[in-house]
């Protein structure tokens, strides 16, 4: 391929990795947050029961932190094995995506905590109502 053709390639595809991506992510999630506030509409039309259920919230949350930790120890451990079998320490840079998930994990076991700690204290949440209402 000519070298003067592929000059504007990378240009037309960085554009579009730099444009078009981010402008359809939000696209997407503006449907998706379309749908799910019509779906809300329709189930209180109908009468439908929508109590947040904190505590399996929670529990997600807590399932999910874990996930998280499990992987990024996961990554951790591939990382030493490619290290030994590669016999090079410099490969040690790459614990450096291990601990990424890591973090994640550890921060949604901290608002897991936060949630246990609320849910002890306060009476649970309904949909349409606030904290701030609750106090009220």
């Amino acid at each position: 391929m000519d070298s003067s053709l592929i000059s504007p390639m990378v240009h037309l595809a960085v554009f579009a990795a730099a444009f078009w991506l981010p402008a359809l992510a939000l696209l997407a999630l503006y449907f998706f947050r379309r749908l799910q506030s019509q779906e809300r509409l329709r189930a209180i039309e109908h009468g439908a029961d929508l109590t947040v259920d904190r505590e399996a919230t929670a529990a997600r949350t807590r399932r999910s932190g874990i996930v998280c930790i499990a992987s990024g120890l996961g990554l951790s451990v591939a990382n030493v094995i490619v290290v030994i079998a590669a016999r090079e320490p410099v490969a040690f840079v790459g614990q450096a995506v291990a601990i990424v998930p890591i973090a994640i994990g550890l921060g949604l076991l901290v608002d897991y905590r936060i949630a246990k700690r609320e849910l002890a204290n306060g009476p649970p949440l309904t949909a349409g109502r606030t904290e701030r209402d609750v106090a009220r």
